[in-house]
C-alpha cells in the first residue's frame, strides 16, 4: 500500500507541476515585449561638458531629462540649456522647451519656445533673442531658424523672419521681413 500511495502522490505532483509550467509559460507570453523603437536609456538632470583638442570648454549642455532611442540613435531632451563658449568672447546661452540630438550628433534641434542670450563682456553688450524651433550646429558654432524672431539689446529691438546666428563672429543674419527701432542714446 505504501508503494501505491507513493505512486499516486508522485503522479499527483507530476500533474500539478505540468499545470504550473503550462500556466507560467502562458503568463510569460502575455507580458508586453520591449518595442524595437522604444527608448533604451533615461538620464535625469543631465549635465554634459564638451571640450576641444586644447582642453578648453566649448559647450555645456544641461537638461531636466534625456531619453535615448537606439533604433535611429537620437535623443530627446526636456528643457535643455546649451552654453556655447568661444575663447575670450562672452558665452551664448540657449534655453528651450525641448530638444532633439540627431543620430550623427552634428545638429541639435531646439523645439518650441527658444531664448538665446549673449552675455555681456568687455566691449560686448548683452543681447536677447526670442524665437521658436532652432537648429544648432555645434561644429560650425551656428544656429538657424525660419520662424519669427525678436532681437533685443539696450539700444535696439528688431523683429525678423528667419535668422542665422554665427557664435564665433557674433554676427546675426536676418533673412526677411526685418523691422526695428534703434536708440542712439542707449
Amino acid at each position: 500500500m505504501n508503494t501505491r500511495l507513493a505512486l499516486l502522490i508522485g503522479l499527483f505532483l507530476c500533474v500539478l507541476l505540468t499545470g504550473w509550467l503550462s500556466y507560467s509559460e502562458r503568463t510569460l507570453k502575455e507580458l508586453p515585449s520591449i518595442s524595437a523603437e522604444g527608448p533604451d536609456l533615461f538620464v535625469d538632470d543631465m549635465d554634459l561638458k564638451f571640450i576641444n583638442a586644447d582642453g578648453l570648454l566649448r559647450y555645456h549642455v544641461t537638461a531636466e531629462r534625456m531619453v535615448h532611442f537606439p533604433f535611429d540613435e537620437h535623443a530627446e531632451l526636456a528643457h535643455p540649456v546649451l552654453n556655447v563658449f568661444n575663447d575670450s568672447q562672452p558665452a551664448w546661452q540657449i534655453h528651450s522647451e525641448r530638444g532633439e540630438i540627431t543620430s550623427g550628433r552634428n545638429a541639435v534641434r531646439l523645439l518650441g519656445s527658444v531664448e538665446i542670450l549673449r552675455l555681456a563682456g568687455p566691449g560686448v553688450r548683452p543681447l536677447e533673442i526670442q524665437t521658436r524651433n532652432v537648429t544648432v550646429n555645434p561644429d560650425e558654432e551656428t544656429a538657424e531658424t525660419a520662424d519669427t524672431t525678436r532681437i533685443r539689446s539696450d539700444r535696439f529691438e528688431v523683429e525678423a523672419t528667419g535668422v542665422h546666428a554665427d557664435f564665433r563672429s557674433n554676427i546675426l543674419e536676418l533673412k526677411s521681413r526685418v523691422r526695428g527701432r534703434y536708440d542712439r542714446a542707449g
